[in-house]
């Protein structure tokens, strides 16, 4: 053991600015487990950066990845509301990325909202994207 090193992997994350027009929500959770308290937050931004809102709440019983999809929901529908119709969606969750966009079928406990994300989305022009989380 004296001799090991381990081998660092090192991914650059880098917060690019949206197209001019657009919005930008970056949406995320954290859990206590999985099941179990989870929380959620989302933060919109502008063209040149200039944080416009965040939001952050906890919330019960729910797996990683329905926090996400209700970050995901609550993010939508605030903008919505607000009348943004250009955001750029932006999630580290790959599951819901891929489930939003069709590409993987939904996981039948994140259906209904998946189901509410995609009917949010068609109240505006809604780009989603995969992006690496920071550690």
């Amino acid at each position: 053991m004296e001799c090991y090193s381990p081998k660092l992997k090192i991914t650059k994350v880098l917060w690019e600015l949206p197209e001019p027009g657009w919005m930008n929500v970056n949406t995320d959770e954290a859990s206590k487990g999985n099941p179990r308290r989870s929380s959620i937050g989302y933060v919109l931004r502008n063209e040149i950066g200039d944080v416009l809102y965040a939001c952050g709440r906890e919330i019960q019983d729910s797996t990683n990845t329905e926090a996400e999809a209700v970050a995901m929901v609550e993010a939508l529908k605030h903008y919505v509301e607000h009348s943004y119709l250009q955001i750029w969606l932006q999630t580290d969750s790959l599951l819901l990325n891929n489930t939003v966009d069709g590409t993987w079928s939904s996981p039948w406990k994140v259906v209904g909202h998946v189901e509410e994300i995609r009917l949010l989305m068609e109240s505006c022009e809604v780009e989603v994207s995969h992006i690496m989380r920071g550690e």
